[in-house]
């Protein structure tokens, strides 16, 4: 699966030396391939110094990233909230666009504290291959402490039991539920372990929703990447990526999802929204 995260070292040959006093600024698209729809969408940016390979996005660090057509003319230009991947470690802008239909678009990311970084190509597709909020939420069969030793489901290293008690099929057919998709133990953008802990801090604040983690890979224990095979719930959410967490309603509907990275407040709302 697709990394939140990959810096190119083409990046340091693309980057044109300007701004002497400011860092440079190299802009990724954090958002998975074939993730980004049409309308309003989420889409994740890391600014990185390529010389450095430091992340140039913090919390007092305001962004604007401005959206163009694929010949430069500009669509909109949106305010980027800034989200931290691990926490007090490196982070991200979210930037809630309006994307007018499928296709390649241009992405430049602007602020005080860099040089402007991108363009930067945005790919948006009409489908989306991962379910969306909306979509009837897919009863997948997920391995259960019933069954199997919790250490062979999941690679947190302070797993909560709770969240491996229901499978997902069942904690859905039952009532409002949070579903975490990661494995903090593969996870080379090291965002699985620190948003399945966000998730885990925040079910005590709403102890009535149901809680489900769902280790994207069957066998943890290998020793290679390479050994490695999906859970068949991957496939059935059609995630492109991981990290992602997903709230259900009490009508087994999406209400809320996110790649990769939320903040609190994100994640707090969509669980209040849901919780009875």
């Amino acid at each position: 699966m697709r990394r939140l995260v990959v810096v190119s070292a083409l990046a340091v040959l693309a980057l044109a030396a300007c701004g002497a006093d400011k860092p440079n600024g190299f802009a990724q698209i954090a958002s998975a391939n074939g993730s980004v729809g049409v309308g309003e969408q989420r889409v994740l940016v890391a600014i990185v110094d390529p010389t450095t390979e430091q992340f140039l996005a913090a919390p007092d660090v305001a962004a604007k990233a401005t959206l163009r057509d694929r010949i430069g003319s500009p669509l909109g230009e949106y305010e980027g909230d800034f989200i931290w991947i691990v926490p007090e470690v490196r982070g991200l802008y979210a930037f809630h666009m309006d994307i007018p239909g499928p296709g390649t678009f241009q992405v430049t990311v602007t602020s005080d504290a860099f040089n402007e970084a991108g363009p930067v190509g945005l790919v948006t597709v009409e489908d989306p291959g991962v379910i969306v909020v909306g979509n009837k939420a897919p009863l997948s069969e997920t391995r259960t402490t019933g069954d199997h030793d919790i250490d062979d489901i999941t690679s947190d290293p302070n797993p909560d039991p709770s969240f491996y008690e229901l499978s997902l099929a069942d904690a859905v057919a039952s009532g409002p539920t949070v579903i975490v998709f990661g494995t903090p133990a593969w996870c080379t953008s090291q965002a699985c372990g620190p948003l399945l802990d966000q998730v885990k801090a925040l079910s005590g604040d709403f102890p009535d929703l149901n809680y489900v983690h769902v280790e994207v890979y069957e066998d943890i224990h290998v020793d290679s990447f390479e050994a490695l095979t999906l859970v068949p719930s991957v496939v059935e959410w059609g995630l492109p990526a991981e990290p992602w967490v997903f709230v259900t309603d009490a009508n087994g509907l999406v209400s809320a999802s996110f790649e990769g990275v939320a903040s609190d407040a994100e994640l707090a709302d969509a669980l209040g929204a849901v919780s009875p």
